[in-house]
């Protein structure tokens, strides 16, 4: 039985990144990547199953430091308002950007996959979790009102993937661009949203 060597798995990561990046995942073939990693196409298949599955190990890549990130956010309002929560959102899809850019480009390109729906809903799945429990934390836990929170955090959830999408080829401008939406729609809509539930609710 052959052992799996790391740096041939690494050497198979790195060039199908390459490959995905320039010409998309659809026209990306594993011999294509094969070659380039100087492998047989049938030894690639002891490292990978699918093309999907090589996919999956370089969003893993993002989806581990996304996943810390939001763990490591407070849940407490008292020590994280939302205008606060959104600007270390901001400043970490920011550092994100410029250290796995060619990732999250290849995530963009592969949105028609799965492994891309999957990852989209598991973001959405943290990022609307954290502002729910800093909602909860302020005594808005009433199921009716958080379906109306999590419609919120969805559709800024949305415009936030869309700035990201289509200014990953300047990082400064993006920053910018992320910055003018969290004043006009995240930040003003956040506090709004907190003080008309907390109307309703005469707190």
């Amino acid at each position: 039985m052959q052992i799996l060597k790391e740096d041939v798995k690494q050497k198979i990561i790195d060039m199908g990144k390459k490959r995905f990046k320039k010409y998309g995942y659809e026209n990306t073939s594993m011999k294509d990547i094969a070659t380039d990693a100087g492998i047989s196409t049938g030894n690639i298949y002891r490292y990978f199953l699918t093309k999907k599955h090589l996919l999956n190990e370089i969003l893993m890549e993002i989806e581990v430091e996304i996943e810390d990130f939001f763990n490591q956010i407070p849940s407490d309002y008292k020590e994280i308002k939302l205008g606060n929560l959104f600007e270390l959102i901001i400043s970490f899809t920011t550092k994100i950007a410029k250290e796995k850019n060619d990732t999250l480009k290849i995530l963009f390109q592969s949105q028609n996959e799965s492994q891309f729906i999957s990852f989209k809903e598991n973001l959405l799945e943290l990022f609307t979790k954290k502002m729910i429990q800093i909602l909860n934390s302020i005594k808005i836990d009433n199921e009716e009102y958080i379906s109306v929170c999590e419609a919120v955090a969805r559709a800024q959830f949305e415009g936030f993937t869309y700035i990201v999408k289509n200014n990953l080829d300047d990082i400064n401008l993006m920053k910018k661009n992320l910055e003018i939406y969290q004043k006009l729609m995240i930040e003003d809509l956040g506090l709004k949203v907190i003080e008309t539930i907390k109307k309703e609710r005469n707190l």
